[in-house]
């Protein structure tokens, strides 16, 4: 993924959706910058039948608008572009088909509970967890044409976040994009020296890999972290913020933080976010930059 050099593969989740269509949007931007193509996966469950049903639409008729879909998208950017039907839940079917299918990237738009297929935050969270690449999730904007060429990077305490330095490094690259290391702030003196570590080390990456770089810290007086990211990310314009999610162990920090990335996916000014699981395996990104 993020390599000029050669052909890579972007899934979009699709669901019939204006969300869905944005996603292929994104994706179809992403695709054009690289040459790589796009495979839109539908899932079919005992849900997405009745719904189908109701419209009185058939199966055979579902896989001819998809098939149209990817006609029109491949006329109008330029992108091959096919599509899958399987059957399954969305919660494990999506990620056993990007691995499946080796892809790369993963862009899903989030919505509410008017499609198909239910999309919301939490739900999005819970797909991309499960698959082994990293995934942007868009909501109604539409991308910029010079592609994602303004980046925040959200920093903060978690240790785990070396992936999604390594994705944004990538994506500056790829799109000659400026980056905004944005720093939170914390009274606790434990809590203050592991962010300002993060901040040092990741600070270091971007000016190593030659990556515009500049750092905007965070205020207490600015009230709550992952609102003022988005107000910062907002008011520079920015087209993409970047994030890790955490671990697998569930308590009661975990839980607080799931809730920061589902309100950070589901931003009011709709940028779109890449979530980066801690584990995600960086050859995806066909680089041998990230050495620490």
């Amino acid at each position: 993924m993020l390599s000029k050099q050669h052909q890579d593969l972007i899934v979009v989740p699709y669901d019939f959706t204006p969300e869905s269509d944005s996603a292929v949007k994104h994706a179809s931007s992403i695709a054009k910058a690289g040459n790589d193509k796009i495979s839109l996966i539908h899932i079919l469950n005992s849900e997405s039948r009745a719904l189908i049903k109701k419209q009185g639409i058939s199966e055979v008729q579902l896989r001819d608008k998809l098939a149209q879909i990817c006609v029109e998208n491949q006329q109008r950017n330029g992108v091959e572009t096919s599509f899958e039907l399987k059957e399954g839940s969305i919660y494990s079917t999506i990620g056993e088909y990007v691995t499946e299918q080796r892809a790369d990237l993963v862009v899903l738009g989030t919505h509410g509970v008017h499609g198909i297929q239910r999309f919301l935050g939490a739900d999005v969270l819970r797909i991309l967890h499960g698959c082994h690449a990293p995934g942007i999730v868009v909501q109604m904007r539409e991308p910029s044409s010079g592609g994602y060429s303004s980046i925040v990077v959200p920093i903060d305490e978690n240790k785990f976040g070396k992936n999604k330095l390594a994705y944004a490094v990538a994506l500056a690259k790829y799109f000659d994009a400026s980056v905004c290391l944005y720093s939170d702030y914390s009274s606790d003196k434990a809590l203050s020296g592991m962010i300002a570590n993060n901040l040092r080390f990741a600070k270091e990456l971007f000016e190593k890999n030659e990556v515009r770089v500049n750092v905007v810290e965070h205020e207490e007086s600015k009230g709550d972290f992952p609102k003022a990211v988005v107000r910062h990310a907002t008011a520079i314009s920015a087209d993409l913020i970047v994030i890790s999610s955490r671990p697998d162990e569930v308590n009661i920090v975990e839980l607080f933080f799931g809730r920061t990335e589902e309100e950070l996916i589901n931003n009011e000014a709709m940028i779109p976010v890449m979530c980066v699981n801690p584990n995600q395996d960086l050859s995806h990104l066909n680089t041998n930059v990230f050495s620490w």
